[in-house]
């Protein structure tokens, strides 16, 4: 069983304020999120792109799109390599549809029908107005919102494109000529995006605490590093550099992300991270947080200690994080007034609160 998907995304977003398909949506354009899906089911993915627009788009072909949407889709079906058993044609406009709609559009395919498409029941109640006044309202027990992906067999789609009618989407002709458009259901995941607002409302926060904590090392001339900053004063006892505050950050960093903490991926018991610079660490905590779509939107850390004084290197720190994880990073300092061992100069100990954003996770 052969299926192809042609990916819609010539467009010029004028609702929008310009081509939305290749707005950033976490660490991806929308366009690459609707080919990442489409390619999980299919053995090509065709993808129409803007004239004016010269674009990779990675693991699909991309195609000139047309001035409308069933010309797009014209010239994507064109460059099919072969005759698919199926075809499915989706809006990148739809960036998060997951990839468990594709198939049951194909199931429903495979099941015997000849046009498949995803809908939602309606929630509101929807009237017809003319001229500013209401001429009915209709049932909404039997209405639905159509999204995307919408299955074809081969035939029938080179049919709907060979007819040269228009629609707002190639169901839309399908029904025209005659054939049955059977529905599955869809997925509030696949809202589509028009506006900024729509873009906006697919991002979500995420929020982390971290705490580290490492004893004064007897150790003579250990450095004390924070930050990646080496200040005054004995350094601390850790199978790394010690980096109490760099720990922390990294820790808030994956807990926000659901990944962990620091622990589970740099064990103090692994010889590959004995006396490991913890900037590097972090950075790599950084790259594993950005696989999953997100990204740091500030960091807000404290620094506890009786010894040294560290106000003069507070923004250093600060600015060498912030050059980690790309965002802005506020680190302070607290006496704790002679309370417990760090009271005592012990030790240090630091906490980092960290914001990230990116993609909701889709639900089906």
């Amino acid at each position: 069983m052969a299926v192809a998907t042609l990916v819609v995304a010539a467009g010029q977003g004028s609702r929008f304020g310009g081509p939305k398909q290749f707005e950033a949506l976490g660490n991806r354009s929308l366009v690459e999120h609707a080919v990442e899906a489409a390619r999980a089911v299919s053995s090509q993915v065709i993808v129409a792109l803007p004239p004016e627009v010269d674009r990779v788009v990675e693991g699909a072909t991309t195609v000139v799109g047309g001035r409308t949407r069933s010309e797009s889709v014209r010239r994507a079906f064109a460059a099919l390599e072969g005759a698919p058993e199926f075809v499915l044609v989706h809006d990148a406009a739809r960036p998060l549809a997951p990839v468990s709609l594709f198939e049951r559009v194909i199931a429903r395919l495979a099941n015997g029908a000849a046009v498949v498409v995803p809908a939602l029941p309606v929630a509101d109640t929807i009237k017809e107005v003319r001229d500013g006044r209401v001429t009915r309202t209709l049932e909404r027990a039997h209405l639905r919102a159509i999204q995307t992906p919408q299955g074809f067999h081969y035939g029938v789609l080179a049919g709907v494109i060979g007819s040269g009618l228009e629609g707002t989407d190639d169901a839309v002709v399908a029904e025209q000529l005659g054939w049955t458009v059977e529905v599955v259901d869809g997925s509030p995941s696949a809202r589509k995006v028009t506006t900024r607002r729509d873009l906006r409302d697919l991002i979500g926060v995420r929020v982390g605490l971290g705490l580290d904590q490492h004893p004064r090392s007897d150790e003579p001339g250990r450095p004390l590093v924070l930050g990646g900053v080496t200040v005054p004063g004995p350094g601390l006892r850790a199978h790394s550099d010690g980096d109490a505050l760099c720990h922390a950050v990294a820790d808030a960093m994956l807990g926000a992300a659901g990944i962990g903490g620091i622990g589970d991926l740099y064990a103090d018991t692994d010889p590959a991270f004995r006396g490991a610079d913890s900037l590097e660490l972090l950075a790599g905590c950084v790259r594993l947080v950005r696989g999953r779509g997100l990204r740091v939107v500030q960091v807000d850390a404290t620094i506890v200690c009786e010894t040294p004084k560290l106000s003069p290197y507070l923004a250093r720190m600060a600015r060498t994080i912030e050059g980690v994880v790309a965002a802005p990073a506020l680190v302070k300092a607290k006496h704790p007034e002679g309370i417990g061992a760090l009271g005592r100069g012990e030790g240090v100990a630091a906490l980092a609160v960290v914001l990230l954003e990116g993609v909701v996770d889709a639900e089906d």
